[in-house]
């Protein structure tokens, strides 16, 4: 063991299991343990209700666990990251400051430019890869380019020799002497008294913790893995891993998720268990999705403002609060789309399937901008994950050159019919539809008036007619398709500023990024991280989850009513009881936010 004093600092990689900043830092000497709580540069991503929850008892844990080792967590609440770090570092007279990665567009500024900070101090630094299975500089293609597609993507990723995790944590931790001022966690301000009331169902359902998510894994690994293909269409009951919060927070490590996966993968496969096999491959298919979030983001920066298809900025989204609203309180007339949301508000969390089904609903048929839902999905997600947001989300709004059609429009009735074809999981979080035969629950505007009296529902008053017509959605959204096109060729017409150049051949705006051979750029080690090479880029103008929490009760009415006449009912107001506090609602230092109202 060497002599050196570490400041081991901790972000989204709670856990002490292959955690290889902290194995690194233990193994050259002693350690200071810190995580730096700074809601100012959180800006406009500061994180929704539910989502500091789930950091507040995952950060009691963590503590525990270092102090169980021989050093404890030591907690600071700061306006600046850097003045933080650098407190640490003369307190302790630390000679170094490790850290995991982070990928997304907001964390990768923040920590070049503290690394930076720091190198200037004369401080040596060292940044590790405990959040992926691959860095994304590694993958690319035959001539060294970013990847724009996923299933290239995954199976080069696939033939690629991945490090194993380290399953065993340090077995005693040695800390590095030294005084700087201290915050308790409740201190922290995660949540507030109003607050934890709100959040009293979630422990019930949930239990974070970087121990307790070997529970789940192994839960999920040997009870659910094999049927993981015929019961992960499922909007209830056990269809999911359940494993994303722990993932987002780091308590879980991917490496370790697959390479449990992979290795039933190849007995399933050996004893010639095709279920089985294709069920693991399904579910390594998913981890990939997760992987290939974090490469666009870190390949592409800018899409957590824009799409990659560039010809999309020309699309012509309707603004429209009033529909945004009714979109986020369940209160738009299609059950399934409702129930999502509901459950969503409640909860803090919804299936895989359902979000794709209330986003597609509200970039398809209501033309509400994809980052407004992005952002929506950030503030109320119990496992809010910017980089998987800004895949989905670019995925369902034709964004992304493998994803839906932008002209694809999938009807909400026939979902509902498809994925819950006897109206149970409406019937859970819409109440006001519990009595609705299974006929008639995935379109009650069809059903005959009797029907209507005896299942208790007065469409207009206790639950809305359809916020849109089918068949007017789908002439909205190809009429501003055609306006789109007509709006970039006028564009390119008249103009002759600078501006993307088109690739004639595929007609997509995608600038080209160039990972090989890129040396990282001052950095101190080989596992630091680079920067990706843009080129030819110019700016444009710019039921139970394994006991799932039950719906919180008491909301309150809202006095608004939505402007269409098709929405005239009492709605749930978003400030009464979201599983967000939005964000918005705070100062936003970035210089690139965008409006969400």
């Amino acid at each position: 063991m060497g002599m050196n004093r570490t400041i081991v600092w901790f972000r989204r990689d709670l856990r002490i299991e292959d955690n290889p900043a902290l194995a690194a830092a233990a193994r050259d000497g002693s350690v200071f343990p810190v995580f730096i709580w700074c809601p100012k540069e959180e800006g406009q991503f500061y994180p929704g209700r539910v989502s500091r929850w789930w950091m507040k008892q995952s950060l009691v844990h963590l503590d525990q666990s270092l102090k169980s080792l021989g050093a404890g967590l030591v907690i600071i609440k700061t306006d600046s990251t850097l003045k933080a770090l650098l407190e640490c570092v003369n307190a302790v007279q630390a000679t170094k400051v490790v850290f995991n990665h982070l990928y997304d567009p907001v964390s990768l500024v923040r920590d070049h430019n503290i690394k930076e900070k720091l190198v200037e101090q004369g401080v040596s630094v060292q940044s590790y890869n405990g959040d992926l299975l691959y860095e994304p500089w590694e993958i690319f293609d035959e001539s060294g380019h970013a990847f724009t597609t996923f299933d290239p993507f995954w199976n080069t990723c696939l033939h690629m020799q991945m490090k194993t995790y380290s399953p065993i944590p340090p077995c005693q931790l040695i800390l590095a002497q030294g005084k700087v001022e201290k915050h308790s966690i409740e201190q922290l301000g995660l949540e507030d008294e109003l607050e934890k009331s709100s959040n009293s169902s979630l422990g019930r359902s949930w239990s974070p913790g970087w121990s307790k998510s070997d529970k789940a894994l192994a839960e999920f690994i040997e009870n659910y893995l094999l049927h993981y293909s015929g019961n992960r269409l499922n909007l209830g009951g056990d269809s999911t891993s359940l494993l994303s919060p722990y993932i987002h927070f780091g308590e879980l490590s991917v490496r370790k998720v697959f390479q449990l996966a992979r290795t039933k993968q190849i007995l399933w496969t050996h004893e010639g268990n095709i279920i089985g096999e294709e069920s693991a491959t399904l579910f390594l298919r998913a981890i990939g999705f997760r992987e290939y979030s974090r490469y666009l983001c870190f390949s592409f920066p800018f899409t957590l403002e824009r799409p990659l298809l560039g010809n999309l900025k020309f699309f012509p989204w309707n603004n429209d609060p009033s529909n945004f609203k009714a979109w986020r309180q369940g209160r738009t007339g299609y059950p399934l789309v409702d129930a999502g949301m509901r459950e969503l508000w409640a909860t803090g969390w919804i299936h895989n399937k359902m979000r794709v089904i209330v986003s597609s609903f509200a970039v398809k048929m209501l033309l509400i901008p994809w980052k407004w839902g992005m952002k929506y999905f950030w503030d109320t997600l119990l496992d809010a994950d910017l980089e998987s947001d800004i895949l989905g989300w670019q995925y369902i709004s034709g964004s992304l050159p493998d994803g839906h059609k932008l002209e694809r429009l999938d009807d909400p009735e026939v979902l509902g019919r498809k994925y819950d074809p006897a109206g149970e999981y409406i019937r859970q979080w819409l109440p006001e539809l519990a009595r609705m035969p299974a006929e008639w629950i995935h379109h009650p505007w069809d059903a005959p008036l009797t029907v209507l009296t005896a299942s208790g529902v007065e469409l207009g008053q206790n639950y809305p007619k359809p916020i849109i017509d089918i068949d007017l959605a789908r002439e909205q959204l190809t009429q501003a398709i055609f306006k789109m096109w007509e709006t970039e060729a006028a564009t390119k017409a008249s103009s002759s500023q600078d501006r993307q150049v088109v690739d004639e051949n595929e007609k997509l705006l995608i600038p080209k990024v160039f990972l090989k051979d890129k040396v990282p750029r001052g950095a101190t080690s080989a596992n630091d991280q680079t920067v990706p090479i843009l080129q030819n880029l110019k700016s444009d103008d710019p039921p139970n989850k394994r006991q799932k929490c039950t719906a919180e009760e008491d909301r309150k009415p809202d006095k608004s009513r939505n402007r269409s006449d098709h929405t005239e009912v009492s709605c749930i107001d978003q400030e009464d009881c979201s599983t967000a506090e939005s964000s918005s609602k705070r100062q936003c230092s970035s210089t690139s936010s965008f409006s969400v109202p």
